[in-house]
């Protein structure tokens, strides 16, 4: 059963890219003294900025995944996927940055030094350098 779940929770970490290598370290932050913010509320903020940055992915084009993405979220071809996200997440009251939840930008090294080793990172159509982890965090701030 170890070794089957193991298997499992390793398998289901292929793909999850920047969206997660930037949640986990957030999710790890002392705020107001706890830690804990809810990982999926993380990966809703972060969400729009990492589809963006995405979007010219060779692998993205190639596998024509925002085009599912849009297909599964009733979104006319025209529509941008990253700007429907942001506006699901405002209907359903979701907090709309990264300063909504507490993180300060001084906390943003360290979110970014735990983004660059997570075991996420490499799993990103496009892969991220320091800089852009930043931009994506300003971002979603």
């Amino acid at each position: 059963m170890m070794s089957a779940s193991m298997q499992g929770a390793m398998a289901f970490q292929k793909g999850l890219g920047a969206v997660h290598s930037l949640s986990h370290p957030l999710g790890g932050l002392k705020i107001d003294g706890k830690t804990g913010l809810h990982h999926g509320t993380l990966n809703a903020i972060v969400m729009p900025a990492v589809l963006r940055f995405n979007a010219t992915a060779p692998s993205v084009i190639k596998e024509n995944k925002i085009a599912r993405l849009k297909h599964a979220m009733r979104l006319a071809e025209s529509e941008d996927i990253a700007d429907a996200v942001t506006k699901m997440c405002a209907r359903l009251g979701l907090p709309p940055g990264l300063a909504q939840v507490g993180v300060k930008k001084e906390m943003f090294d360290t979110v970014i030094h735990g983004a660059m080793v997570d075991h996420c990172h490499k799993t990103n159509p496009r892969e991220a350098t320091p800089d852009e982890y930043r931009q994506l965090l300003d971002a979603s701030f």
